[in-house]
């Protein structure tokens, strides 16, 4: 029999697996032979690919000059608890991280925390707190990079109900430096020491809540990261590999 006209077809893997996970826990890890054939199709299976800050779908998450100081994707620096993107209506329901190469100096984790528990913690320990939350709208503010001028803004309650989902909002930098990207300048001064606000107060305890109950995840070389940013808070540790590569999705 001839083969001429036989087109091979990329092998089906089934995902159900990871979509329970994610629906589990908000996080879950694609294995190389779970989408090497087709990085962006797969991603479809768990929401269309869409422009991130800069316009593009696909981001670069590697150590770039002139981020040094910063507490910004592309330098080496951690980065505190946040859900991306608050500024956006709505902010990408999922990020995947696609890891190239990782970094081999014991750093660049990526911290997960569940918001709604966090939530639900406040709602047993400082119920007054819980209730402010849901009755105050707070401000977002991101620059697109650190010490540019076009800004985003958008006044949202830290959880925000929709048809579709709640949606949590968090930010490590907006709390304490009044922007999602801050710049050198907004470094110098905390807005939340020495500050008795809600807000600073929930900036406190939502980084205690982290530091106590996050589980950091060394995505292993050639993996995807895929977590619900909707409910998740993440974070990055500190690194000094200046090979670290990967490449950043937002799915809506």
């Amino acid at each position: 029999m001839s083969d001429q006209g036989i087109v091979a077809s990329t092998p089906f893997v089934s995902l159900g697996h990871r979509h329970e996970e994610l629906s589990a826990r908000g996080w879950t890890v694609l294995t190389p032979d779970e989408f090497a054939y087709d990085v962006l199709g797969t991603l479809h299976e768990f929401g269309p690919v869409i422009p991130q800050f800069n316009g593009q779908t696909a981001f670069a998450i590697t150590r770039k000059p002139g981020y040094e100081d910063l507490p910004y994707s592309q330098s080496m620096n951690g980065i505190g608890p946040h859900t991306e993107a608050p500024v956006y209506g709505p902010p990408p329901r999922y990020l995947a991280l696609h890891c190239h190469q990782q970094a081999t100096c014991g750093g660049g984790h990526t911290g997960l925390v569940d918001g709604y528990q966090l939530l639900t913690y406040l709602e047993r320990t400082d119920p007054e707190l819980r209730e402010w939350i849901d009755d105050t709208p707070v401000e977002f503010v991101a620059t697109a990079k650190p010490g540019e001028a076009a800004q985003r803004r958008v006044k949202e309650y830290i959880l925000t109900p929709t048809e579709d989902g709640d949606i949590f909002r968090f930010s490590y930098n907006q709390f304490h430096y009044g922007d999602v990207n801050p710049s050198k300048e907004d470094l110098q001064q905390s807005k939340v020491t020495n500050s008795t606000s809600p807000l600073a107060r929930f900036a406190m305890l939502g980084e205690a809540y982290f530091v106590q109950h996050n589980t950091p995840v060394l995505i292993p070389d050639g993996c995807m990261l895929i977590w619900d940013n909707w409910r998740m808070i993440h974070a990055r540790s500190r690194y000094t590999d200046p090979a670290r590569n990967l490449t950043r999705y937002w799915l809506a």
